[in-house]
């Protein structure tokens, strides 16, 4: 039994590190955003046109695992409840 708790703790802190780095993508992503309007409110587009591009294949997916994770997170802990 013991085994398999720590079997089940080393998947957890695989899981955990993943939705970390996930996170800091999601995060680097709005920080990203941000900049790319300042520059493109002040006539400068191309990085703006760079975070269109790289929206669908990063940023779309990493929203999708985070709130994913999220939504399974909250239906656990309110089924062992």
């Amino acid at each position: 039994m013991a085994k398999r708790n720590q079997k089940e703790n080393k998947w957890k802190k695989v899981i955990d590190n993943f939705l970390i780095f996930n996170l800091l993508i999601i995060i680097i992503g709005a920080l990203f955003f941000l900049v790319a309007v300042f520059l493109s409110a002040n006539g400068n587009g191309k990085l703006y046109e760079l975070f269109q591009r790289l929206w669908f294949p990063i940023f779309i997916p990493a929203l999708s695992i985070f709130f994913t994770a999220i939504l399974s997170e909250a239906v656990t802990t309110r089924i062992r409840l």
